[in-house]
């Protein structure tokens, strides 16, 4: 069973995902902030990931960055493929920059985006595998 990590700050937005996910035979794992989603990357390594933008503690632009430089150690990191999940105007340079050099990067989504448009996404990356 392909697993997904789920990695944003608003139990709201986790819990919708998760069900979305689960009801399509993934199994989810959640994270409030890039830190726990470090933390749980430790115990087992997802398939793949959906990222929130701004979080406390450990951002997801942090968190991708701590990623590429575990990476260079951990090749496996550099093969999970995510995609961003964000409020905020994703075309900013800043972002941009950050999450295209990422070797996962998929794409970025608002966060209104319905879950079915990522899940559908999700299941083409994944060759429908869950």
């Amino acid at each position: 069973m392909a697993k997904i990590l789920i990695v944003d700050d608003e139990p709201s937005i986790r819990e919708l995902y998760k069900y979305v996910f689960e009801e399509a035979g993934y199994q989810v794992d959640l994270a409030g902030n890039g830190l726990q989603a470090l933390e749980a990357l430790g115990r087992s390594l997802p398939d793949f990931m959906v990222l929130d933008v701004s979080m406390p503690e450990m951002s997801g632009k942090e968190f991708v960055v701590e990623l590429g430089r575990r990476g260079v150690t951990d090749g496996r990191l550099n093969a999970i493929p995510f995609v961003v999940m964000t409020g905020e105007n994703f075309m900013e340079a800043e972002l941009d920059k950050v999450f295209a050099k990422a070797r996962g990067f998929v794409c970025y989504y608002p966060k209104m985006t319905p879950p079915e448009t990522v899940l559908a996404r999700v299941v083409e990356i994944l060759g429908g595998r869950n």
